[in-house]
């Protein structure tokens, strides 16, 4: 008697259903909490930088970081010391989500670029003004040449006057 061996077929996922499936985890991907109890995600290069809570072992967590952001794939992610995060005052709390997101959506290792453009996203989301900034600045001491620096340079892009229209 003669047995046929038959292997089975590999399926091939369609690019469609691969995009379908990454819509879909990015949309259940945990968002950031601002301290007011919103939410919202981070955004570089056209999608979701993925946001997740660091492991007791990890780095992160083992340095006493509040967070970093990394290359991941052909994106980014935050890794978040939850435990961290939840110490600070809530500007500097919400501030540190604009900080990460701009480590990724520029992409930068500069912490005062970071900073920078941070600043930058937070004013133009209306989470900044005088009252939020000034308890920044007070996070980080009077005078210090860190946040000067940070100051500095958000001021200096601010948005010119639109003409007459």
């Amino acid at each position: 008697m003669f047995f046929a061996v038959t292997t089975p077929r590999r399926r091939r996922c369609s690019p469609l259903l691969l995009c379908a499936a990454a819509l879909i985890a990015m949309r259940d991907a945990p968002a950031f909490t601002f301290t007011d109890g919103t939410t919202t995600r981070c955004t570089a290069r056209g999608g979701a930088v993925a946001e997740i809570a660091a492991p007791p072992d990890h780095p992160v967590v083992v340095r006493g970081r509040i967070a970093i952001t990394e290359p991941a794939g052909s994106g980014y992610r935050i890794i978040w010391n939850e435990a961290q995060l939840k110490t600070l005052p809530p500007e500097m709390h919400d501030f540190i989500f604009f900080h990460e997101c701009a480590h990724a959506s520029v992409p930068t290792q500069s912490e005062v670029t970071a900073n920078c453009v941070g600043l930058q996203a937070m004013r133009t989301a209306g989470r900044a003004g005088f009252g939020v900034e000034s308890k920044l600045a007070a996070f980080y001491g009077q005078n210090n040449p860190y946040w000067s620096k940070t100051l500095s340079c958000a001021n200096a892009f601010k948005e010119s006057p639109k003409p007459p229209g």
